[in-house]
């Protein structure tokens, strides 16, 4: 039978005649050798994780004895024909793999797990780290003075795939950059892969040390993306890390396919974006709130045009970012009445954010002279972990180009596009879709009929 590492060699070899053998195939024990590091090739004798001729005769006569299934035989004549493969990730690292991934630690934000998800290898998730970490927490928010209340989970990969919150079946090893490797380690993983984009700006130092530990664990380490490098057309990242693991998991034309989809969307706000001019561009903020602005001498936190959602907006909504710095920073209300811009995004890096907040406590009484408060031009943005663009980029910047050039996309209900995006992303129904929506705390968006 076999294992989720493969067949490993409690085997006995024969010899027939002078040229050929035959091999014994049976189980043993997977956690021992995957502990110490080893790759365990079903059909490998000589533990070399490459499948021989003589191997692959050996199985045949294995399967003919009924020692092993016909199943095994057809992964096994699989990854003969297929295996080894070497891909060239973001790092430019070659990295082979031997077989098929069965036991995936992924380390991201997010990207890997709804990928798999969409791929419909959820299943293989061992290990987790970044910001998929168990518990669920009921969130509560007004919007357009409207009530919400519900413990869905923010994280879409958990609603698709529930157990990722199981942090005893899926150990959790910490936060990009700061991983426990026996961890990552005890989940006997066949490959371990990793994406370490997020919203802040790193010299990338700590995930390139993180990296090389982990390569030292002995098994495959596949990096999706070049590390603390923001430059170029951020979309694209994505596409490429989408494209990869396609690669690993043999998934390439659904991986082309969700690429596809993620450009219809950038592609739509664009066709209808493009033509504005620049003296008819609005401008935005991405304003953070939080409760520990008040203590530090500031009303709230204000991204830079470096920060990854204002690249997005401002290269696919073509709006501009009324704050030209870098970075994230903390603002007094005198420096945001000077911004004055026409719109403001609530991002949710803090919690739940939105409109009502702003416009009704008295926190922020000193930022009403503001246009876009006056005017009622404030908008809250889903509830997206980690602020990282994820396979979810489109929906805040569907929400955003509506919200910033409504005359525009007049005929576009985001409430209902959104329901049909994840449908065709994940193949899910309607009802999941709900939940994601849900989850994402966007049920504003059905009852406002936006």
């Amino acid at each position: 039978m076999l294992k989720q590492l493969g067949i490993l060699k409690r085997s006995e070899i024969i010899l027939l005649g002078a040229a050929c053998f035959f091999l014994l195939l049976a189980a043993a024990c997977a956690s021992e050798a995957a502990s110490s590091g080893q790759i365990n090739v079903p059909g490998d004798a000589d533990g070399d994780n490459i499948i021989s001729d003589d191997e692959l005769k050996a199985a045949e006569e294995s399967s003919k004895k009924g020692d092993i299934s016909s199943e095994d035989l057809d992964r096994i004549r699989h990854i003969k024909e297929n295996y080894p493969k070497t891909i060239v990730d973001a790092t430019g690292t070659e990295v082979t793999i031997y077989k098929p991934p069965e036991r995936v630690s992924e380390i991201s934000t997010g990207l890997i797990a709804t990928t798999m998800c969409a791929f419909g290898d959820e299943d293989k998730i061992v290990g987790k780290g970044g910001c998929t970490k168990g518990g669920n927490t009921t969130r509560s928010y007004t919007y357009n003075g409207k009530s919400y209340s519900h413990a869905t989970p923010a994280y879409v990969e958990a609603i698709l795939y529930p157990k990722i919150l199981d942090d005893e079946a899926i150990p959790f090893s910490g936060s990009i950059g700061k991983e426990n490797y026996e961890t990552i380690a005890g989940t006997n993983p066949d490959i371990i892969i990793v994406s370490t984009r997020q919203w802040g700006r790193d010299s990338g130092e700590t995930y390139l040390k993180s990296i090389d530990t982990m390569r030292k664990l002995g098994v495959p380490v596949v990096v999706l993306n070049q590390v603390a490098k923001y430059d170029g057309d951020e979309t694209e990242a994505v596409y490429k890390e989408v494209e990869l693991l396609g690669k690993i998991f043999e998934k390439e034309d659904k991986a082309e396919e969700i690429i596809n989809l993620l450009k219809d969307q950038v592609d739509f706000i664009k066709n209808r974006t493009a033509d504005i001019p620049d003296d008819e561009k609005k401008s935005f903020l991405y304003l953070e709130l939080s409760s520990y602005c008040a203590g530090k001498g500031g009303v709230a936190y204000v991204d830079g045009e470096n920060i990854l959602e204002s690249i997005l907006v401002e290269g696919i909504v073509n709006a501009k970012n009324e704050f030209q710095g870098d970075g994230r920073q903390l603002m007094s209300a005198e420096q945001l009445l000077t911004l004055d811009p026409d719109v403001i995004y609530l991002p949710t890096a803090q919690g739940v954010h939105t409109p009502d907040e702003i416009y009704n406590n008295e926190s922020f009484k000193d930022l009403r002279e503001l246009r876009a408060i006056k005017e009622k031009k404030v908008t809250g943005l889903p509830l997206i972990g980690c602020r990282t663009e994820r396979l979810d980029f489109p929906v805040s910047l569907m929400i955003e180009a509506k919200f910033t050039y409504p005359e525009r996309f007049q005929d576009v209900n985001i409430g209902e596009w959104l329901n049909d995006y994840h449908m065709k992303l994940y193949g899910i129904d309607e009802e999941t879709a709900q939940e994601i929506k849900r989850g994402l705390c966007l049920e504003w968006l059905d009852d406002t009929g936006f």
